[in-house]
């Protein structure tokens, strides 16, 4: 059986302004980047966390503004042993899924 320690999502945002949204997220070191079209828009390490739910929140776009929430999960203890899914929203629709 073969462990993930990491996920990496990559979904695109918007009808006439498009952008492409990457997030990545290191379960080994605790580092999260969220890039829009390459431009990093947060980079962060998180080596304690007393929640169990993350929630990252953007706002994507000039005049086609729309609103993305990446949403990590993880176990309330040996959450590093466990599968931490991923969800990506855009606009409060499920776009992507992943786990690490």
């Amino acid at each position: 059986m073969r462990t993930v320690t990491f996920v990496r999502m990559t979904f695109e945002v918007g009808v006439t302004e498009r952008h492409v949204v990457e997030f990545y997220f290191s379960k080994f070191w605790g580092g999260v980047k969220i890039t829009v079209d390459g431009v990093v828009a947060l980079r962060t390490v998180q080596l304690l966390s007393f929640s169990v739910v993350k929630r990252y929140n953007l706002t994507v776009g000039t005049s086609e503004q729309h609103a993305v929430t990446i949403e990590k999960r993880r176990a309330l203890l040996f959450s590093a042993f466990r599968q931490q899914p991923v969800r990506a929203y855009v606009d409060g629709t499920l776009v992507a899924e992943g786990a690490a």
